[in-house]
């Protein structure tokens, strides 16, 4: 938004309906430059010919993604 639209003070609100709760965010400097660190490590990896090999975690085996990950 920022490159294309020139928008300055980026925010937003995250809304949580089933607890009746609203929360208003704002985009900081530095959260800035970390999203701009991970996009350009989205497209380094989408241009690998081969995906990377996952990682295992301790969270894996309870995922919805595991096999989809883990399987050969």
């Amino acid at each position: 938004m920022k490159k294309v639209k020139s928008v300055e003070n980026i925010s937003g609100i995250i809304s949580y309906p089933k607890e009746r709760k609203r929360l208003e965010v704002e985009l900081a400097k530095n959260k800035e430059k970390e999203i701009v660190r991970i996009l350009k490590e989205i497209e380094r990896i989408t241009s690998l010919p081969t995906p990377p090999k996952p990682e295992y975690k301790k969270y894996c085996r309870k995922c919805s993604y595991f096999e989809f990950c883990f399987s050969e």
